[in-house]
């Protein structure tokens, strides 16, 4: 795990400047402490920070060029499947110097072309390729968003980076608030698509390569779940003996954990108390014997994870470590990681994720494992059954309609329950299920005029890519989940990742393996939901290692209690917000006073102020944390 950044002047005037990478890679050195580096060749740069976890020694020093010095990397994350890859090009002549996984991924992308070599690597990454022989540059991220990567075109400079942050230290890339970004960012909590929150910056897509020369930018996807998933073969699978199923999800799982256990360095895992993580767990205990977990203990929440994750623990035998919380910790290290994210926080847990981070590293860990990306691919969010019901109410009234037309006044009735027009319905399949602001639901050109559309045209895209599976109530399921793996789990993923890159610790995920996600994307909806129960192959499958009670109790999520953020309110006095959102004294009276009556508005209303302040008032993260436990401690002994 490591940090990269680079840039490229087009116009040839200006030669890269060793000092302006070595600013943007300190901006984000906490990624690669181990080493770093600097190269140029007259207006191209790239630089590079490196956590040590494959290959310990200096032969693995980036940005690594090729034996001919034609081809340069600087590259962030695991391939898992290097091995495999370096046994091909050695057969075809190349000779290594390093035992890395990095060396393997350059030769790759200079021996067969990034278009070809891209489709082989199975693990997490984000990389930049100059190919010196054709003067093109590569920009690259994995599959399903794992690893982050942000650019910024700027006249003729291209800038890009790990972390947003890097990209400021370079003198062409301002720091601006993007207003139409960020109002989306408040109303959904999130950004979809290459938005973020700064203008000009843009988040490099997962399963795309950035072709750029001199004159011209070419996007090429790679992979994409709504392109690529093949809905013949989802409906041949409904054939298929669930044993089948059940049997091959236990060898693909247990293959890419033991994948994911390959480390130089110390390795860990996160274990929560749920489902995935605990079945995760368990799995890595067969392959290393000596593995630890770690978990929240969170203040203040009613189900405590660490109760849950030490009955687990106990049962496959792994020593547990708790790593207590309370609202102290939570208040000052919150604007860190608000700063660390480059945007306003999502998820809530992300303070306690950092936390973890932190108390692995202390202990001498690197590496941790966690059971992130399950839930999507195979179904286990209340709001897909909510999809499933919704559309199997409507298919059910909709038969039902023509029984009874004589009775006028019953027909009307239930036409209300049920619209008919079911592809009319498709155009906008979830929307009773959005949790946006009624008032702009009830809109149709908010669809349009808040994310560009983004999720609207998406879902609709969905739900008729998967028009042939039978009944509709399935399609819609397999259609929200699928959803849910563009939107939910890439801000999951780059949430994890910097979380515990602030703390140096690379964060791996086993569910994310190249042949469990197209296993996953292809299942029949029966194989997800069966029987009311979510996650059923992952629940089936786990019924052998970890307790009965533990895969069957009501999934909460990573709570954490609003009494951390209920006591802030004050926190929104005389901020940023109302200058960004021209919004008056009264206005803001009006704003707080209706987000602290919800559970989770504060957070985002806070998150988001954290932010502004600290990127556009230059304030630090360590006062602003004493700032807000100075208010929320205060405020929450006095309640």
């Amino acid at each position: 795990m490591c940090g990269i950044v680079g840039y490229w002047n087009r116009d040839g005037q200006q030669p890269a400047s060793p000092e302006i990478l070595e600013q943007m890679v300190q901006k984000i050195r906490y990624r690669g402490p181990d080493d770093k580096g600097i190269w140029t060749h007259g207006p191209v740069g790239f630089g590079h920070c490196r956590l040590s976890i494959l290959d310990l020694s200096q032969n693995a020093h980036q940005p690594f060029l090729t034996a001919d010095g034609q081809g340069v990397l600087s590259y962030n994350g695991e391939v898992y499947n290097f091995r495999e890859l370096r046994k091909d090009l050695e057969r075809e002549g190349v000779q290594f110097k390093s035992t890395s996984d990095t060396e393997v991924v350059l030769y790759s992308l200079h021996q067969w072309g990034p278009e070809r070599a891209v489709k082989l690597f199975n693990g997490m990454f984000a990389f930049s390729y100059y190919d010196l022989r054709t003067r093109t540059m590569w920009l690259g991220r994995d599959r399903m968003g794992i690893k982050p990567l942000y650019c910024a075109n700027i006249g003729r400079t291209i800038v890009f980076g790990s972390e947003i942050k890097a990209l400021f230290a370079h003198p062409s890339v301002p720091c601006k608030p993007d207003m139409h970004a960020l109002t989306t960012q408040l109303i959904y909590q999130r950004l979809d698509g290459a938005w973020t929150p700064f203008e000009k910056v843009e988040s490099v897509l997962p399963g795309t390569l950035l072709k750029i020369t001199s004159t011209s930018n070419e996007t090429i996807t790679y992979f994409d779940i709504l392109r690529d998933v093949n809905v013949d073969r989802i409906i041949k699978n409904n054939d298929v003996d669930f044993d089948s199923f059940l049997s091959e999800f236990n060898e693909l799982f247990a293959s890419s954990v033991k994948m994911h256990l390959i480390s130089d360095a110390p390795l860990a895992t996160l274990a929560s108390g749920g489902l995935d993580s605990s079945h995760m767990t368990a799995v890595a205990k067969q392959f290393k014997r000596d593995i630890v977990a770690y978990v929240a203990d969170v203040e203040g929440v009613q189900i405590k994870e660490a109760i849950k994750a030490k009955q687990v623990c106990d049962h496959v035998g792994i020593e547990l470590r708790p790593v207590k919380i309370d609202t102290e910790k939570y208040l000052r290290t919150w604007p860190a990681v608000v700063y660390q994210n480059d945007q306003p926080n999502y998820f809530a847990q992300n303070v306690a994720f950092t936390a973890l981070a932190e108390a692995a590293r202390k202990d001498g860990f690197k590496v941790l494992l966690c059971g992130e990306g399950s839930d999507e691919l195979f179904g286990g969010y209340a709001w897909h059954v909510d999809a499933y019901r919704m559309w199997r109410a409507r298919r059910l009234h909709s038969n039902f309609i023509p029984n009874v037309a004589p009775l006028r006044f019953v027909s009307r009735f239930l036409n209300k329950l049920a619209p008919l027009n079911f592809e009319e319905l498709s155009i906008k399949p979830f929307e009773h299920l959005s949790k946006a602001p009624s008032i702009l639901m009830n809109d149709a050109l908010a669809y349009f005029t808040l994310d560009g559309g983004i999720r609207a045209t998406r879902e609709e895209a969905l739900f008729r890519k998967l028009a042939k599976i039978e009944p509709i109530e399935e399609r819609a399921f397999l259609a929200r989940a699928f959803e849910d793996c563009y939107s939910h789990l890439r801000t999951s993923m780059g949430c994890n990742d910097k979380m515990g890159m602030l703390q140096s610790v690379e964060v791996r995920v086993p569910f994310l393996e190249n042949k469990l996600i197209d296993f996953g994307l292809h299942l029949p909806c029966s194989a997800k939901y069966k029987k009311g129960i979510t996650k059923y192959l992952v629940k089936k499958a786990a019924e052998k290692t970890i307790p009965y009670d533990i895969i069957h109790s009501r999934k909460i999520g990573f709570g954490i209690s609003n009494h951390v953020w209920r006591n802030t309110k004050e926190f929104l006095k005389d901020g940023v917000l109302p200058e960004l959102f021209k919004w008056t004294p009264s206005d803001m009276e009006r704003i707080g006073k209706v987000a602290f009556s919800d559970h989770l508005m504060p957070f985002h209303l806070l998150s988001t102020e954290l932010w502004a302040r600290i990127y556009f008032r230059n304030e630090s993260p360590e006062a602003l944390g004493e700032e807000l436990y100075a208010i929320g401690g205060k405020n929450g002994k006095n309640s």
